[in-house]
């Protein structure tokens, strides 16, 4: 079967968050293709990109070496509670002769308390290695969402959205998370093999319910759906106004390492 897909107007795709790491936070500005398109994402150049939050606002400014990326002019942490909102402007993304205006915020959660983590090697006859289980308080009167990353040494072994992990409480209502699985590292993957005098890293993401919801639905959409009881592909939700794609966070990180002996 030969599908010809038809083309469709431009949009713009936005990937950007503000977190409590100490650093120039940035955004990517690119646009939609057509599916069959074989060409990288398209950068956009010389947007007005403005980040605000309480009384401060920064405007970003294009990074020269990575067209498309807007980073903020100085480093600074994110505070948590705190609702930081970004608008983009001057852009023609449709290229129709008119500018569009965009406008994202979010609110970075709080409350959280990471713990530990504890490392238990399982041999078993289809694969071994070492599962990483977290131990983290979070308030039990409210609704929480959360990410997970491993990091092994210096290398982020959750480097992409598909390998990113995200969770709600809905689990654990007591306000308490006693040594909950989050990872596995595998013996036979060289990356996430783990020997004497190793780091292996846990951060833990506090997120909104717009990014979990936004990384669920791209994760599916990655995936793929079974036609059987599965409904059609979908674009993925986005926080992002006038019809933009892709998702603007403010999230907190909390980090806490082990050295395997």
């Amino acid at each position: 079967i030969d599908l010809e897909l038809d083309s469709t107007y431009r949009r713009l795709v936005v990937d950007g968050a503000v977190t409590t790491d100490s650093l120039r936070h940035y955004v990517d500005l690119s646009t939609t293709s057509d599916y069959f398109s074989n060409e990288p994402a398209s950068p956009v150049r010389d947007a007005f990109v403005v980040l605000s939050f309480g009384e401060e606002s920064m405007v970003l400014s294009e990074d020269e070496a990575v067209p498309g990326r807007y980073s903020t002019p100085i480093a600074f942490s994110g505070v948590p509670y705190t609702t930081y909102k970004l608008d983009i402007s001057q852009v023609d993304v449709d290229l129709d002769g008119t500018e569009e205006e965009y406008h994202a915020s979010s609110t970075m959660p709080g409350g959280s308390e990471l713990v530990n983590i504890d490392l238990r090697y399982y041999p078993t006859p289809v694969t071994s290695g070492y599962a990483v289980f977290m131990y983290a308080f979070h308030p039990a009167e409210q609704r929480d969402w959360f990410g997970f990353k491993l990091i092994k040494n210096s290398d982020v072994l959750t480097d992409s959205l598909a390998k990113y992990t995200v969770l709600s409480d809905d689990l654990f209502d007591t306000g308490y998370f006693p040594g909950m699985p989050v990872g596995f590292l595998s013996d036979g993957d060289p990356r996430q093999a783990v020997h004497s005098g190793d780091t292996v890293t846990f951060e833990l993401n506090c997120i909104e319910q717009a990014y979990y919801n936004f990384v669920t639905e791209a994760q599916l959409e990655i995936s793929g759906n079974y036609p059987l009881f599965s409904g059609p592909p979908a674009n993925v939700v986005s926080n992002i106004n006038n019809g933009a794609m892709g998702i603007f966070a403010a999230y907190s990180i909390q980090r806490t390492s082990v050295i395997v002996e």
